[in-house]
């Protein structure tokens, strides 16, 4: 790997021939190469420099100072350096002394080998570049901070600054993932820290979108990737929002007026952009860029549905939807029931046992997610949200069944339709007896094809539930 900067290597040995050596090998490479000849001199050396040290490579037997004594010495003047131990003898409580109080981070022997000690330079210096790049990005970090809170124009200025302040933030990561070697949470991580810095309750409930996609994924039994992959997912997803008026952001999308909404709805295409410039989170902004689709295709911004929605992506709808309701609808239990009428039914919402606010939004948040089941997502995915926050799962536990499996009592959580496409039963039909012998004649003539979402009643058990 190329380096990025200029390094200066201290070189230390009481023989003017091995110095000398150390020195035409280092020059090749373009290093600004300083010598001393024992430990005292080189601390001075240190002592003078206005510029730090990157490398310091000594020599263990010396008159007066010894290598680890020195490499001990000069961790105060240069704490930063790295520290090789080069000694012809096999000394093994010298080694151990430095390893210890010299902090040396390689021992090599002499003579060495040319290739080999340069390969360990460079390495070494890798490292030294990695902090030297993560001290760059945090202050490029500040700086952004700084520009997303002076950001004051018109709502479509403010779309387009921020998608290029994502851009170019996500090029800046993009370009320090090449030399650091660095997890992809950790980058997702450092993106969450902008938005918090910037919208500190867009942050906390991103946070808390990631934790419970991750929740969802686990309970599903989906593998460690995918677990990751999703609460990647959630922790960034609404990073599209970054730069919107205040006065969107704290609206519900169907109190927005028509010109809000058409800008709300560029927000999921903003972010999969802005991460996808960025090599290792394409497969990231593919989930968030469909976080608002869903399963009937009535969703933005590109109405996909069905089996054209990954499993990712139902996930993080779920658990994005019901932290919307828990972390970024109005303050005050009356104000939390206001909004809630324009998500369910007044028979639905009158059911709500009036208590503390945050056990009144869970119960709104369940049953907005429950009431979508089948149309905005897919009802496995909801049955696995409910297992996850602890919901009892015999009250409200929505199962996919063949015709033949369903029982009385069970409720239709999407209208039942035959295979041309009529209407047998709407969404939310308690089956009886005699609903139940129309199914069974029906389905047995070959009219219904897939399977059914219903509720089933506590202690009613099924033989076959899909899962994702």
């Amino acid at each position: 790997m190329k380096l990025k900067y200029d390094h200066t290597l201290l070189l230390v040995d009481d023989e003017a021939s091995i110095l000398k050596a150390l020195k035409r090998l280092f020059r090749r490479d373009g290093y600004q190469i300083l010598t001393a000849e024992c430990g005292q001199q080189a601390l001075d050396l240190l002592r003078q420099m206005e510029n730090p040290v990157s490398l310091i490579i000594s020599d263990q037997r010396m008159p007066g100072m010894n290598g680890a004594t020195f490499l001990e010495q000069s961790m105060d003047c240069c704490p930063d350096a790295v520290r090789f131990l080069l000694t012809g003898y096999s000394d093994i409580d010298a080694v151990v002394d430095a390893v210890n109080k010299g902090n040396i981070h390689k021992y090599l022997a002499k003579p060495w080998n040319d290739s080999e000690i340069l390969l360990l330079v460079r390495e070494a210096l890798s490292q030294v570049e990695l902090r030297l790049e993560n001290i760059r990005l945090t202050e490029l970090t500040r700086r952004q901070n700084q520009e997303l809170a002076d950001l004051n124009k018109s709502l479509e200025e403010k779309v387009n600054e921020r998608t290029w302040a994502l851009k170019y933030q996500n090029k800046k990561l993009h370009q320090l993932n090449n030399g650091l070697e660095k997890s992809l949470m950790e980058t997702i991580r450092l993106l969450l820290s902008l938005v918090e810095s910037s919208n500190p309750k867009l942050g906390s409930y991103m946070k808390a979108v990631g934790q419970l996609a991750r929740k969802i994924a686990a309970t599903a039994g989906l593998d460690e990737t995918i677990q990751n992959r999703v609460e990647m997912a959630g922790l960034v997803h609404d990073i599209g929002l970054m730069g919107m008026p205040e006065a969107i952001l704290e609206k519900d999308e169907r109190s927005m007026s028509t010109d809000e909404f058409e800008a709300y709805t560029h927000h999921p295409e903003i972010a999969a952009l802005s991460l996808s410039s960025v090599e290792g989170l394409r497969e990231i902004s593919e989930i968030v860029g469909a976080h608002h689709e869903n399963l009937d295709g009535s969703g933005f911004p590109r109405r996909i549905m069905g089996d054209d929605l990954s499993t990712d992506a139902r996930i993080l709808a779920v658990a994005a939807d019901y932290c919307t309701v828990l972390h970024l609808w109005p303050i005050g239990v009356k104000r939390v029931l206001y909004v809630a009428r324009r998500y369910m039914s007044h028979a639905t919402l009158s059911a709500i046992e009036i208590a503390e606010e945050m056990v009144v939004r869970k119960a709104i948040a369940e049953k907005v997610i429950i009431e979508g089941a089948g149309k905005r997502y897919d009802g496995v995915i909801v049955r696995h949200f409910l297992k996850s926050i602890g919901s009892d799962p015999t009250k409200k536990t929505i199962n996919q069944l063949p015709f033949n499996l369903l029982r009385k009592g069970m409720v239709l959580m999407e209208d039942l339709r035959l295979k041309d496409g009529r209407l047998l039963l709407t969404r939310g039909t308690t089956l009886g007896d005699g609903a139940l012998q129309s199914i069974m004649t029906i389905g047995n003539r070959g009219m219904i094809e897939d399977t059914i979402a219903v509720t089933k009643e506590s202690g009613l058990q099924t033989e076959r539930e899909d899962t994702p």
